[in-house]
């Protein structure tokens, strides 16, 4: 008697919409979507409170993590990354921040101040660590296939801004104004001056500003 045939085998799954995606970039744009949504609480939920010390900046409570991890996400998603320096940044967008942070917490020292100018320190010094970050990992990597793509994705960044941040890092003049930051910050003859006390603060008022002027050139 024969054999009958072997019935055929079941078709496969079809792969998932980002399977061509690599391990890498599915990781980074999991952590993107991770962060922004911190920013989002339920409808009706209450505001966290985090306390804020008006003289240094210094947020204390159990929710200090999520407000610090908060501000990167605002350095991030609404500032414009072509502007050159923090202080380009129009006072009515930095506003606009504080209000977006007063949204998301309840800061009950939000009153005074000096809380919403050392926050939006804290923003600004956020911003410029992004910016040295796209510098230094994306816009002049050696190996850039695809770079472009995936920061404009992972960032939210247009590639018409992307760019034009890319050309102003690639410019000859901006390298030589980066080279003498670094040469500069090398023949600091008081090192001890950047050291920092307990609470965040550089023990020098001068100090922090050498130190916000070199950081705002990468």
């Amino acid at each position: 008697m024969d054999t009958p045939p072997a019935s055929p085998p079941p078709p496969l799954p079809p792969p998932p919409a980002n399977a061509d995606a690599s391990p890498s970039t599915l990781k980074r744009t999991r952590k993107a979507t991770r962060l922004r949504s911190l920013a989002t609480r339920p409808p009706g939920a209450e505001r966290p409170v985090v306390n804020v010390d008006p003289a240094t900046g210094k947020a204390d409570g159990p929710y200090k993590k999520k407000l610090r991890t908060y501000l990167g996400i605002v350095a991030r998603d609404k500032v414009d990354v072509t502007y050159d320096t923090w202080k380009e940044v129009p006072t009515a967008q930095k506003d606009l921040i504080w209000e977006d942070i007063q949204a998301e917490f309840q800061i009950p020292e939000a009153s005074d101040n000096r809380t919403k100018k050392k926050i939006l320190q804290i923003v600004g010094k956020r911003w410029r660590q992004f910016k040295s970050d796209l510098t230094r990992k994306w816009a002049l990597a050696v190996d850039k296939d695809g770079a472009d793509d995936n920061v404009c994705e992972k960032y939210g960044i247009s590639k018409e801004k992307w760019t034009q941040f890319c050309q102003t890092r690639r410019d000859p003049s901006w390298e030589d104004v980066r080279k003498k930051a670094q040469a500069s910050q090398k023949q600091n003859t008081a090192p001890h001056m950047a050291r920092t006390k307990k609470t965040g603060q550089m023990t020098s008022e001068a100090a922090k500003e050498i130190a916000d002027r070199i950081v705002s050139h990468f």
